[in-house]
């Protein structure tokens, strides 16, 4: 190349191994250019020579207005430096900081300008990748300014968001504008600052004020950012909002919190061996926690449950992720018997493995005795009750006979009832025929008067006769004798029909009697009968129930001892 330097050559050489040099025209031509400067670029000296830099420069970088502003200045006598991005022979992007130094003749006028440079490619890489990463955190995270004492400098729209402010409404204002009254007049928050200016950066959680007077939770970095001479100058603080994750996990807490108050909790690794336990758990089976952390859950339960093949298929679920629940029997210190309503929850890694085991329980020991006696009870109240229903059965069995003999008994008393209404009417009957045999007998004893005058006045015709009328006086005689016959017959009669007639009045009375007493009879057995077909109703009804009474509470007891185990 072509050297165009004068004096110390070996100090001009130790700079040209680090530095790019070029010599322009004033009309920015090439006059020369050293071996850095053509290796970075990739071209040799003739290629570059008698033509402009515009080969070399990206012409995306600056607009062609920037760049005439730029030579202006420099051909009118003044330095100029810029860090620009230049395209090698292979249209690779090379990133120069350039010097432009313009050489004044002994008239003052430009005569050529020399470009120092330095390759601050790796710097400018650098500072894009640092450039990127700052974009990326400030569209993904609030992010927020401050000088040393607090004043707000700058906010994103991520923080302002968040706080619902507007930039005006921040900048230029303190810090403690996001702060609660109580905290921001604590010595706390002065000495937080304090940290922050001598260049210590503050991580947590903090609760902020937002514009509405909301609780804003922040999980935020304050970080401290030193100049050149390693003195903080100012604070970035980055923030994501939380609050909702918060809010969340003072409700789980407060859940769990409420959890371990109420019920007993366990905690066991996959293999059953038990990692922690809470006081609630530990009162229920009566051992301390050092008694019983790195035992065996099998601690609780006896022997033989612990070989067999439904325990040990409890833990294989478990280690497959699967919840189990239901009333278990354990044993607590002693040996003593205790029953829980308890359930075990396989809680699973950020791979969704299961990595333990929590267990809720709730001791039912009370309870389940309770069950237990209830279902005793139970037993004995369903034999009971089914003893009853027998009975209630036999009851109505019987009752049913006696309504049917009763039912009989009520259709004889009616026959006897007709056949007594027939008698009274036979008898009545017979009284009237006596009645009327009085009147015969009446008759003949007129006969018999009429035959005794006549027979008189034939004796007397007789005797008249003499002995001519002798023979008919003795038939007259006869026929006397005859009629008093006849007369003493028919009063004999007379007197057996008034006998006849008294004993069938009497008869007629005592059958009159009879059938009374016999309908009144007839109406008791009725009234009895009626009676006894609604026992018999309402103990059938009994029966009934009895038996449904009987099937209820042999559902409950078996229900019971569902419920026991």
């Amino acid at each position: 190349m072509s050297l165009f330097f004068r004096g110390d050559h070996a100090v001009l050489h130790a700079f040209g191994r680090a530095h790019g040099m070029v010599e322009l025209t004033p009309a920015g031509t090439v006059l020369s250019a050293n071996t850095c400067y053509l290796d970075w670029l990739g071209y040799s000296f003739d290629e570059l020579q008698g033509h402009t830099l515009d080969v070399v420069r990206d012409p995306y970088e600056a607009t062609r207005a920037e760049q005439q502003e730029l030579w202006a200045a420099v051909t009118r006598g003044e330095s100029r430096t810029a860090c620009s991005r230049h395209l090698t022979k292979q249209r690779d992007a090379i990133w120069l900081q350039v010097s432009y130094c313009p050489v004044l003749d002994r008239t003052g006028r430009v005569s050529k300008i020399v470009l120092l440079a330095v390759d601050v490619t790796a710097q400018q890489q650098s500072s894009a990748d640092h450039a990127a990463v700052l974009k990326a955190i400030s569209c993904s995270r609030a992010t927020i300014e401050f000088a040393l004492d607090g004043t707000i400098l700058m906010a994103n729209t991520g923080f302002l968001d968040a706080v619902g402010y507007k930039l005006e409404e921040v900048q230029g204002r303190h810090h403690s504008l996001f702060v609660a009254p109580a905290e921001r007049e604590s010595q706390a928050y002065r000495a937080f600052w304090a940290a922050l200016a001598r260049g210590e950066f503050q991580r947590a959680e903090y609760k902020r004020i937002g514009k509405d007077g909301r609780e804003i939770w922040l999980q935020a970095i304050y970080n401290p950012v030193r100049d050149s001479q390693g003195k903080p100058y100012k604070v970035v603080k980055f923030a994501t909002d939380i609050t909702q994750d918060k809010l969340h996990r003072a409700d789980v807490a407060g859940q769990i919190a409420a959890i371990n108050r109420s019920q007993g909790v366990i905690h066991f690794d996959m293999d059953g061996t038990i990692l922690d336990a809470n006081e609630n758990f530990l009162s229920v089976v009566g051992y301390r926690l050092d008694e019983v952390r790195g035992q065996h859950h099998r601690t609780f339960v006896e022997p033989s449950q612990a070989q067999s093949a439904e325990y040990l298929q409890l833990w294989e679920a478990l280690r497959r992720g699967e919840y189990r629940a239901g009333v278990f029997k354990r044993l607590g210190r002693g040996g003593r018997a205790v029953w829980i309503q308890a359930s075990y929850n396989p809680i699973f890694d950020a791979d969704g493995k299961p990595f333990k085991v929590v267990k809720y329980a709730t001791d039912i020991t009370a309870k389940t005795a309770a069950q237990h006696a209830a279902t005793g009870a139970s037993s004995q109240t369903l034999m009971n009750v089914q003893t009853v229903a027998s009975a209630a059965e036999e009851l109505s069995a019987s009752i049913g006979d006696i309504a049917q003999s009763l039912a009989r008994s009520r259709s004889e008393v009616d026959a006897i009832h007709d056949q007594t209404v027939v008698a009274d009417r036979s008898t009545a009957k017979l009284k009237d025929a006596a009645a009327a045999m009085n009147g015969v007998v009446q008759l003949i004893q007129g006969v018999g008067q009429q035959i005794n005058l006549l027979a008189l006045n034939a004796t007397i015709e007789a005797a008249r006769a003499g002995e001519a009328g002798r023979g008919f006086a003795v038939v007259a005689g006869e026929v006397k004798n005859l009629s008093n016959q006849v007369t003493q017959a028919t009063t004999r009669i007379a007197q057996d029909i008034h006998g006849m007639q008294g004993i069938a009045e009497e008869a007629v009375g005592a059958l009159l009697s009879i059938v009374q007493a016999i309908g009144s009879v007839r109406e008791t057995v009725t009234g009895i009968a009626s009676a006894v077909d609604e026992q018999n109703a309402i103990t059938q009804e009994i029966s009934s129930s009895m038996q449904t009474a009987a099937h209820g509470v042999g559902e409950i007891n078996t229900s019971l001892q569902a419920l026991t185990g």
